[in-house]
């Protein structure tokens, strides 16, 4: 049963195992999309702190800036990770946070197109 399109209170409560699973698969999806970049973008990724979750309907890259340098390169490399992110999910989502007191939060949304039949 896919629970996405259900309301809050018609899923079922989520488990100590099922938040485990989920930080495993997070941390594995994490492993792989950083090896699949090419060594810019990796180079990139480690200036600052980064993490992706697969909570919700699309896999999400988080990126936390911590100087305006690094916002700028990471906000370069827009469309190199979400190259990367589109080999693991069909529809996924950059969130970039800018350093702190230098504004808000950007978030763009990456979808593949429909294969036609």
């Amino acid at each position: 049963m896919n629970y996405f399109y259900l309301g809050p209170d018609d899923v079922p409560p989520s488990t100590p195992v099922d938040d485990a699973l989920q930080r495993n698969l997070d941390q594995a999806v994490t492993r792989y999309f950083y090896e699949s970049c090419d060594r810019l973008t990796q180079r990139v990724l480690s200036r600052g702190g980064w993490y992706l979750t697969t909570c919700g309907t699309a896999l999400t890259l988080v990126v936390i800036c911590a100087d305006r340098r690094q916002n700028w390169e990471v906000l370069k490399y827009l469309p190199s990770l979400a190259k990367y992110l589109k080999e693991f999910a069909p529809t996924t989502n950059i969130r970039i946070y800018p350093p702190p007191g230098d504004g808000t939060s950007l978030e763009m949304r990456f979808k593949l197109p429909a294969m036609s039949r």
